[in-house]
């Protein structure tokens, strides 16, 4: 959550933009979390309807399926043609690297924090004539995990809903994938077990 807080404030998310959030994962929820908690009118974007219902408990006033809706045309009904104001890319596809360029507003800001693992191609002229600022996010600042912990706190926060299983401490290594390194603990803190 606290990455997805950070690229909304990377994003200079204020209570007059529309923000478009592509992906619902965590990073995602944390970013729509954030955005509403701005007062921004909040897009949320996915292929899983499941991930959209749960991004509304979340904030998200809109959301859209791109497997099953058109996209362009959604967009520019919600935010009266002139499309989102920030988009969070929160995926890292080529194609929704693209969706993110083509469909930001005239001046807007492009959020980027997923990875693509393959080359991405863009049509530079509309960095130019949009005059986009497009925004690298990655990792949290302190403040970024202080807010989410304050969030968390929140009465109203449904965190109920994104928490798939409690695992005490002591069984955690049965529940990691097998080959990956347990921390050992010792003398009151805890070693990575290769040093």
């Amino acid at each position: 959550m606290s990455v997805g807080f950070h690229a909304v404030s990377r994003g200079a998310v204020t209570d007059i933009d529309y923000v478009l959030v592509i992906g619902c994962g965590m990073i995602g929820i944390g970013a729509i979390v954030r955005a509403s908690m701005r007062g921004a009118n909040v897009i949320a974007m996915d292929l899983d309807d499941e991930k959209l219902e749960l991004a509304t408990h979340f904030g998200a006033r809109y959301t859209i399926n791109s497997k099953s809706e058109d996209v362009h045309t959604k967009l520019q009904e919600i935010t009266g043609g002139f499309g989102p104001d920030v988009i969070i890319e929160a995926v890292g596809s080529p194609i929704t690297y693209q969706t993110a360029i083509n469909e930001v507003a005239f001046t807007g800001r492009v959020v980027c924090i997923g990875y693509s693992k393959q080359d991405v191609t863009f049509q530079t002229k509309y960095f130019v004539q949009k005059e986009l600022d497009i925004r690298g996010s990655r990792n949290a600042m302190p403040s970024d995990f202080r807010a989410v912990i304050n969030y968390l706190r929140s009465a109203q926060t449904p965190y109920h809903k994104v928490i798939t299983s409690v695992i005490a401490p002591d069984e955690t290594a049965r529940h990691l994938p097998s080959g990956m390194p347990i921390p050992e603990r010792s003398s009151g803190s805890w070693l990575s077990s290769d040093k």
